[in-house]
């Protein structure tokens, strides 16, 4: 005769009543836990915002994220965040590359394991490139924009030769083609009231650019509170100086709150 053993360690015969209802039971808790398992929006916002910069997600879903050492803070910043909304992580790992234009140097990166989430996810990005769709962009949160411009984006600050005037050009590498690129300005036209016009980097390739000062001004609102929680990202919003000057001030000790947006 067949039995069935409970968590409580009791033997109860096949067929039995309390044999169905402790199956029942088993069968309710099994799909308590895969309820359980089941991303947050904030989540799935996090984890495509992570995807659209610098992530990638290899042929066996393990989801990566590297940086030079010179970005420790931004992807200890990073993990931080992973920790915050529980998402298993290694922590921060160095290692040598052995591939690619980095071979020799030294490499710092985090991974995640979150299958079946990840498998999904690069099914539906991958395609068979890292594809940005407007469905994806739709996840993207104030957050998730500062993410994707502190992966990918800079900031061109013009001034005149007597320093009379000075204009600021938000820009994001999309390095995409020609439709893409409509989708995504598209996107921050509707969703954020922003206009972002599209500039070539190569052949069939566009990346985005900020359309004014006030589309810049107003960027720079939304994802200010988050790269003031990297210090040695805030070059990345200054309104004046070089990306070296700022940078060689900011270690000299002096105060550069002033001089960012």
């Amino acid at each position: 005769m067949y039995i069935y053993k409970d968590e409580g360690s009791q033997t109860i015969p096949k067929g039995s009543r309390n044999f169905r209802l402790s199956k029942t039971n088993l069968i309710k808790r099994n799909m308590t836990k895969r309820r359980f398992i089941r991303l947050s929006k904030e989540q799935k916002s996090l984890l495509i915002a992570l995807l659209i910069g610098d992530g990638t997600i290899s042929s066996n879903y393990v989801f990566k994220l590297s940086h030079s050492p010179l970005q420790r803070e931004y992807l200890e910043w990073k993990v931080g965040l992973l920790n915050k909304y529980g998402i298993k992580n290694n922590g921060v790992k160095e290692y040598i590359s052995k591939c690619g234009y980095n071979t020799g140097k030294s490499v710092l990166c985090s991974q995640m394991s979150l299958t079946p989430t990840i498998k999904a996810l690069r099914g539906s990005v991958y395609t068979p490139k890292k594809t940005i769709t407007r469905k994806l962009l739709e996840w993207l949160n104030p957050l998730g924009l500062a993410i994707w411009y502190m992966d990918d984006g800079c900031i061109n600050v013009n001034t005149s030769k007597q320093r009379s005037s000075i204009q600021h050009t938000i820009k994001i590498a999309t390095c995409v083609d020609d439709s893409t690129i409509k989708t995504i300005i598209n996107y921050f036209d509707e969703v954020w009231g922003i206009h972002f016009r599209p500039f070539k980097e190569g052949r069939n390739t566009y990346s985005i650019a900020s359309s004014s000062e006030l589309d810049c001004e107003k960027f720079i609102k939304i994802i200010k509170p988050y790269i003031e929680q990297v210090p040695s990202f805030l070059y990345k919003i200054r309104k004046d100086l070089t990306k070296e000057e700022f940078i060689k001030l900011q270690e000299s000790g002096s105060e550069v709150r002033d001089i960012i947006f």
